[in-house]
């Protein structure tokens, strides 16, 4: 990706110092953890704005410097990231859930420019997503350890646009044809991520899962009769929507580039579509937290 030129910087600048005052009459309860669907979420305000909208005006979130584009699940473990989640943690003593959206870029990283259909055998490939969702156990138990923190929530990925982030960063110089997958390949390497995550979450206690695949195709009505993505305790359906077709173009901004017009980067949802996703996680998860906990004993003693 190009580096930010100085007016986005003092863009996001100034946007971070609004959302800090609109906090400032909030409690922070939220720690947003991870890549850059996280970092959209902490930079925009968006859980904040969901929070809201579902009635809990008086909590906010807290995304720097934890909520970094282009991260991986394998660099949250070492001990240079492990440091951010406590130094923020202590600075913000209130907090007692962590929003954990990561682990796309390992998936990605694995996929973007080889069919490992080919490539890898089924054992092969099990492997792979096993060592990743290592990696997030290991972020999720680091969080729990901590000893204001309750919750740990896996935020899912919805399926991206493998055609449309193929054309897009080829423009960019950078490969993303993954070696001629089909997007129902593709879907199914995020399938297989998310199931893992899922899974995470059922056998750790204090963690929860959100599950989101297929979500933007149910909620733009892009497949009429595509099925919402369940929720716990099973999770039914597992996945949802349709598991060979990707989000819809709506769910994603537009972009120019050299004069032509995309619809998105196929990777990164629009605002409408974190919105719709982080509601569907105060509604699973949050708001059952929220309505029967204040922060912790420790926070409080502070």
């Amino acid at each position: 990706m190009k580096k930010p030129n100085l007016l986005k910087c003092l863009c996001f600048a100034c946007l971070a110092i609004m959302l800090s005052c609109v906090c400032n009459s909030a409690e922070p309860r939220i720690l947003i953890v991870g890549d850059s669907w996280a970092q959209t979420i902490g930079a925009l305000g968006l859980m904040d704005k969901a929070l809201a909208q579902a009635g809990f005006d008086n909590i906010c979130s807290v995304g720097e410097p934890c909520a970094l584009g282009g991260t991986r699940a394998a660099q949250w473990v070492t001990p240079e990231y492990g440091r951010k989640i406590k130094e923020t943690l202590d600075a913000h003593p209130t907090v007692d859930m962590i929003h954990l959206v990561i682990g796309g870029n390992d998936v990605l990283r694995r996929i973007k420019e080889q069919n490992v259909f080919e490539v890898w055998t089924e054992e092969e490939r099990a492997r792979e997503w096993d060592a990743v969702a290592r990696h997030i156990k290991r972020i999720v138990l680091y969080c729990l350890a901590c000893e204001q923190v309750r919750h740990v929530v896996i935020a899912g990925y919805d399926y991206l646009n493998a055609a449309t982030a193929q054309e897009v960063f080829a423009l960019l110089g950078q490969n993303f044809q993954f070696g001629g997958m089909t997007q129902a390949q593709v879907n199914q390497c995020f399938i297989e991520h998310e199931r893992r995550k899922r899974d995470l979450a059922l056998e750790i206690e204090g963690c929860a899962y959100i599950h989101n695949l297929g979500l933007m195709q149910h909620h733009f009505g892009a497949l009429p009769g595509a099925p919402k993505p369940g929720g716990p305790p099973d999770y039914a359906p597992f996945p949802g929507g349709a598991p060979a077709m990707p989000m819809p173009d709506a769910a994603f901004t537009p972009v120019n580039i050299a004069g032509k017009e995309y619809p998105g980067d196929g990777i990164h949802p629009n605002e409408e579509a974190h919105l719709v996703m982080l509601g569907n996680a105060i509604n699973v998860v949050y708001k059952p937290f929220l309505q029967t906990s204040a922060p912790s004993a420790t926070a409080a003693a502070q």
